[in-house]
């Protein structure tokens, strides 16, 4: 053969990129991808709607504006409990009030007051003298106690003890700082107190009192259509009786 015609061979072979296997192949690879971008968006516009069409609402965490609780309060120092907190003057935005009997109302105002921000450190935002720390509390008119001092001999620490209701016997147990507590239930007792490690903290006294202050059920933030009652006619008595003490 002669050099000539081997010349022009691999000249046509490079110009059709690589010689004749090459010009009938099929990119499937190329295909393949695109197919797989054209799924996927498809698939993200209609999830997208979907969402947008079914918005997935988020639990209520009570308590909220319009709900009316109470839980029952005290500090404990070493074996006794301090007296109730006084009834002092609260702002008209107190989401926590007290009337000195060991009970606090517990009716959100504000949002930042609703949910996991009722907490013991905002009552104490409203009660002018009441404070925690990690390991102290203040409380008028007592003053502050700390946690260290000694009870029967044995140094205390700082403790809350809160239980869901009058009914519960095992209450959650929070050491450290009392105003990161969260008060979750309606109707709970809440004690905070120095105590030595592994003794525990009673119920509170004014436990007692939570069964006879009114409107202590949870209330929701939309009220139920009241019907108005029917109109009833009442006759007098024709001949009314007076009766006496005998």
């Amino acid at each position: 053969m002669a050099k000539g015609s081997i010349g022009k061979q691999v000249a046509r072979a490079a110009a059709t990129g690589g010689g004749r296997t090459s010009r009938g192949e099929i990119p499937f690879g190329f295909y393949s991808a695109l197919a797989v971008i054209v799924i996927l968006g498809i698939f993200i516009v209609g999830y997208s709607r979907y969402e947008m069409q079914h918005p997935v609402a988020k639990p209520t965490v009570h308590p909220v504006i319009g709900d009316n609780w109470h839980f029952a309060f005290g500090v404990y120092d070493c074996t006794t409990f301090l007296p109730n907190l006084p009834k002092i003057a609260a702002p008209k935005n107190a989401s926590f009030t007290t009337t000195g009997n060991g009970i606090i109302n517990l009716s959100p105002k504000v949002a930042a007051d609703e949910g996991t921000g009722a907490t013991l450190g905002k009552f104490a935002s409203y009660y002018k003298g009441l404070k925690f720390t990690s390991a102290s509390v203040t409380i008028p008119p007592k003053g502050t106690i700390t946690s260290g001092a000694s009870c029967n001999g044995k140094p205390t620490q700082l403790e809350t003890a809160v239980w869901s209701s009058v009914l519960s016997t095992a209450p959650k147990l929070y050491t450290g700082d009392p105003s990161k507590v969260v008060i979750s239930s309606n109707d709970a007792l809440v004690t905070v107190g120095l105590v030595p490690k592994g003794v525990s903290l009673p119920k509170p006294p004014s436990s007692s009192q939570l069964a006879n202050v009114a409107n202590t059920t949870t209330t929701t933030a939309t009220p139920a259509t009241i019907k108005p009652a029917a109109t009833t006619t009442t006759k007098p008595v024709s001949s009314p009786t007076t009766s006496s003490a005998g």
